[in-house]
């Protein structure tokens, strides 16, 4: 498994680059040509990230990764190493325009899926317009148009050395044989440009926004989101039992009252979305066919901030902490998920370990650990975004969105203090 840098480093005007060249790096090297794809199957190559699927990058990372035989592994580092250091040379204008189109065709599907353009939403309002965040690692259409084969090659240049990727190697091997192998083909690769590290804010709304989106969907769907600090951050496991709480275990609160008690929603979820330097707090709830959505809304908003001004229980944290430790053992059973886990954690923290200090987190966390996360973070204004059945917007890159029709004190039942736009925490 290798990592290099992700959507968050692309600088405006080069979005989507990241993904883009997920998909060259597929297209053969100079050395090896197109021997990868012709050869990984035929040496019993599984698990194997390939350039039509979508999931392998991130806004901090872009990830290339397969599981082979142990007798495959040095034929497997050649074929890496000579990807990082011997790529530019295979890249030509044909294969450019012919994987630009790849990477705006799974845009496409992406976007047309239900709900799909959520996260243009969410973005826009929630991020300033050059947050290194704020726009979704897929990249817009004009951005992917107006990408040049210098473009191409200079962002290779900048990133894709050895000193700004991370190897991870799991399974039947071990450090005495596999650190020949590594300094055999990669050793000689020369350093790029050393990447500075990226300054990145946690904006907050000045007040609670409403918007609604209309979209082919088959019935409403209400979105609430904060933007909350990254995996770094000592609340980033509270924040995470929170989200458990309200929608996570097989019996939680947003569950419990809305679905099944209330029977005002047909499906909730609430989770965070963690990421290196910020992550997304956010909770939705399908409106049930013939419920007013402003009824919902204001449940919704009621049992969230019920939450944050009483906190969970202890045993809803003991729950929370025991299903994430046997959802990460179970996870570490997969040898891919192990390369993944200790390449994330030296990646992130300089620590291919840290899963161990998360397990003792969530073991370590209380009641008042999680309730003084919540009220520090989601007592900020939120996002409210309502999905409704509809035209979906024409400009899908602008994704436009209207107004809601009542005020935000109409609808919230979470009371929040107005913060500048600009406040970082």
């Amino acid at each position: 498994m290798v990592q290099y840098f992700g959507s968050k480093h692309e600088p405006k005007g080069k979005s989507g680059f990241a993904h883009l060249f997920q998909h060259l790096m597929f297209t053969g090297s100079e050395n090896a040509g197109d021997f990868f794809f012709k050869r990984m199957p035929q040496v019993g190559a599984t698990n194997m990230n390939s350039m039509i699927w979508y999931g392998t990058f991130s806004y901090d990372y872009t990830n290339y990764y397969e599981t082979v035989p142990t007798g495959a592994l040095e034929m497997t580092l050649y074929l890496e190493s000579d990807r990082m250091g011997h790529l530019l040379g295979a890249i030509t204008q044909a294969k450019l325009d012919n994987q630009r189109g790849v990477v705006q065709n799974v845009k496409r599907q992406r976007d047309n899926q239900p709900y799909g353009l959520v996260q243009y939403a969410q973005a826009a309002a929630l991020f300033p317009a050059d947050h290194p965040y704020g726009h979704p690692p897929i990249g817009s259409m004009a951005d992917l148009d107006a990408a040049s084969l210098d473009d191409v090659h200079g962002w290779f240049r900048q990133h894709y050395g050895p000193n700004n990727a991370v190897l991870a190697l799991a399974g039947d091997i071990d450090l005495a044989t596999a650190k020949p192998l590594v300094e055999r083909y990669f050793g000689s690769i020369k350093r790029g440009p050393d990447s500075s590290p990226i300054a990145v804010a946690i904006p907050t709304l000045p007040a609670r926004k409403d918007e609604t989106l209309q979209d082919r969907v088959a019935m409403t769907r209400l979105y609430r989101t904060w933007v909350v600090p990254g995996l770094n951050d000592p609340d980033a496991v509270p924040l995470a039992i929170g989200a458990s709480v309200l929608s996570g275990l097989a019996s939680s609160r947003l569950d419990n009252t809305l679905v099944r008690d209330e029977k005002l929603a047909v499906s909730v979820s609430a989770g965070l979305q963690t990421f290196a330097q910020v992550s997304l707090f956010e909770v939705s709830a399908d409106v049930k066919p013939g419920v007013d959505p402003a009824v919902v809304a204001r449940r919704l908003d009621a049992i969230i901030a019920d939450l944050i001004a009483e906190g969970p229980t202890a045993g809803e944290v003991d729950r929370v902490a025991i299903q994430n430790a046997a959802d990460t053992i179970k996870s570490l059973e997969s040898v891919s998920s192990k390369a993944g886990t200790l390449a994330e954690g030296l990646l992130y923290l300089n620590d291919p370990d840290h899963y161990a200090q998360d397990l003792d987190a969530y073991a370590a966390a209380t009641p008042a650990t999680v309730k003084a996360a919540l009220g520090k973070w989601l007592s900020r204004p939120a996002y409210a975004l309502t999905v409704t059945p509809g035209a979906r917007p024409a400009d899908r890159d602008a994704q436009a969105v209207t107004k809601a029709s009542k005020p935000a004190s109409a609808v919230s039942g979470v009371r929040t203090k107005a913060v500048p736009a600009d406040t970082i925490r």
